[in-house]
C-alpha cells in the first residue's frame, strides 16, 4: 500500500502507527507542521507550506488559534494529490482533520485524540466546526474507546458505523518490567538518590494533560516525603509551558523536588522512566483509552489517573489504580501519598496490569486491526467507488 499520514511529526503515537507500516513494506509518507525533532526510518516527511497570501489569510484575517488549521488544507491537499496515496490517515481532529476531509477523494481515516472532541468544541464555535468537519470527511473514525460512537452520534450527528474501535495496544516487548541497569543509569544521570521514590509524569507539557495540577501538588508531598522526585517529560509538548511549570516548581520551592526532561524520549527510553517510577500521573481534563495509560501500567508503575470513562475499561479504583477528580490538585497529592506510604501495593497492581494488557492491550496483535481496516476501506473504494463508511461494523474490542 502506498500511505499518506498527516500529524504530529514529533508525537510519539503518530510515529509509532507510522513507523510499523513503513517497517512492513509500505511506501509511507508523514505531512505534518514544522519544525520537528527527528525524522523516522524509511518514511518520507513533509513539510508542505503555504504560499504568502494563504499566510496574510491564516494569521492576519481569520481568528486565532484555528486560521493554520484551515488554510494549511490546500498545501495538503496539494501535496497528496502529488504522492497520489492509496490511503490518507489523520492524527488529531482539530490539527489535522480538516485537512484530511479536503485532501480529495481518497479513503480516509480519522483518529482523534481526545482533547479535539471533548474539549476545544465546547470552548470555540470555530473549533466545533472545524471538528464536525473532520469528522464528516473521514469514510472511517478510529480509536480506542468503544463509548466514543454514542458521544459522536449524540455531539456531532456522526453515524455509529462509520467508528470503529480496538484497543491499540502496547508493544509489550518494549513495555515491560524490567531495565534495572538502565535505570540506574538514568537515576544518575538526573541525580537521584538510589533509594528516593519517583513519580512519573508521562503525558505532554501542555496545560489540558493537567500538569500544573501535579506541579501545584509537588509541595504536599514533599512534607510527607522530603526525597521525593517527580519526573516531568515534554515529549510533543510546549516548550514555553514547560519554562512557565519550572518557574512555578521554583516558586513553590521545590525545584530540588522536580525533573524536567526536554529532550525526545524514545519508546524504549519511556519505558525506562517507567519502570524508575513508584507512581504514574496522568490526569487530564478528558481523554480516550490512552496509550500511556497502558505503557505505565504495563512497566509496573501505580497509576493515579484523572476519574474518566475510558480509563474505566482498565482500571478499578482502589484495585489496580486509584482515581482522582478532574483538576484536583488536592486529591492527586493525597493519593500519590497513599500509594508512596504503601509500596507493597506496587508489586501486586504491577503483576495485575502486566495480565490485564498482555490479555486485552497486546500491539502485536491489535495492530493487524488497523491494517484490516485499511484494506477494507481500499478494497470498497476499488470495487464501487461509493462512500467506504458504509457498513464498517461499528464498535469491538482487540
Amino acid at each position: 500500500m502506498k500511505l499518506c499520514y498527516l500529524g504530529n511529526i514529533d508525537n510519539v503515537h503518530t510515529r509509532r502507527w507510522v513507523s510499523y507500516f513503513a517497517s512492513k513494506g509500505h511506501e509511507t509518507y508523514l505531512l505534518g507542521d514544522p519544525p520537528y525533532r527527528s525524522g523516522l526510518e524509511n518514511v518520507t516527511i513533509v513539510t508542505p507550506e503555504m504560499n504568502f497570501p494563504t499566510k496574510v489569510l491564516a494569521f492576519r484575517l481569520f481568528p486565532r488559534p484555528f486560521g493554520n488549521n484551515v488554510y494549511k488544507a490546500l498545501p495538503y491537499r496539494r501535496e497528496v494529490r502529488r504522492i497520489k496515496p492509496d490511503l490518507v490517515h489523520g492524527f488529531e481532529a482539530l490539527g489535522y482533520g480538516f485537512a484530511l476531509a479536503h485532501c480529495g477523494q481518497y479513503p480516509k481515516v480519522l483518529t482523534p485524540w481526545g482533547n479535539d472532541l471533548y474539549d476545544w468544541p465546547k470552548r470555540s464555535r470555530i473549533a466545533r466546526w472545524l471538528v464536525r468537519s473532520a469528522l464528516q470527511g473521514a469514510d472511517a473514525i478510529s480509536t480506542n474507546h468503544p463509548g466514543l460512537a454514542s458521544s459522536l452520534g449524540r455531539e456531532f450527528g456522526i453515524a455509529g458505523d462509520k467508528i470503529v474501535a480496538f484497543s491499540w495496544g502496547v508493544d509489550l516487548t518494549v513495555f515491560r518490567q524490567d531495565y534495572a541497569g538502565e535505570v540506574e543509569a538514568l537515576r544518575r544521570e538526573l541525580e537521584i538518590a538510589a533509594d528516593a521514590l519517583v513519580v512519573v509524569s508521562n503525558r505532554q507539557m501542555n496545560a489540558y494533560w493537567g500538569i500544573e495540577e501535579i506541579v501545584r501538588a509537588v509541595p504536599r508531598v514533599v512534607e510527607e516525603f522530603p526525597a521525593v522526585v517527580f519526573v516531568f517529560l515534554r515529549g510533543s509538548g510546549s516548550a514555553d509551558y514547560e519554562s512557565t511549570m519550572r518557574r512555578l516548581a521554583e516558586e513553590k520551592r521545590v525545584a530540588q523536588n522536580v525533573r524536567f526532561v526536554s529532550e525526545f524520549v524514545s519508546p524504549r527510553q519511556m519505558a525506562v522512566f517507567l519502570n524508575m517510577a513508584h507512581v504514574f500521573v496522568s490526569v487530564p481534563y478528558t481523554d480516550l483509552l490512552s496509550i500511556s495509560v497502558l505503557e505505565g501500567m504495563a512497566c509496573g508503575a501505580i497509576p493515579v489517573l484523572s476519574e474518566l470513562e475510558a480509563y474505566k475499561t482498565r482500571v478499578q479504583d482502589g484495585e489496580n489504580g486509584f482515581y482522582v477528580p478532574v483538576r484536583d490538585t488536592t486529591a492527586v497529592a493525597e493519593q500519590v501519598i497513599y500509594c508512596l506510604k504503601h509500596p507493597e501495593l506496587r508489586e501486586r497492581i504491577a503483576k495485575q496490569n502486566r495480565e490485564i494488557i498482555i490479555v486485552q492491550d497486546n500491539w502485536e496483535t491489535n495492530v493487524q486491526a488497523m491494517e484490516a481496516l485499511y484494506q477494507q476501506l481500499i478494497a470498497r473504494r476499488q470495487s464501487s467507488g461509493t462512500p467506504v463508511s458504509k457498513g464498517l461494523g461499528g464498535e469491538r474490542e482487540g
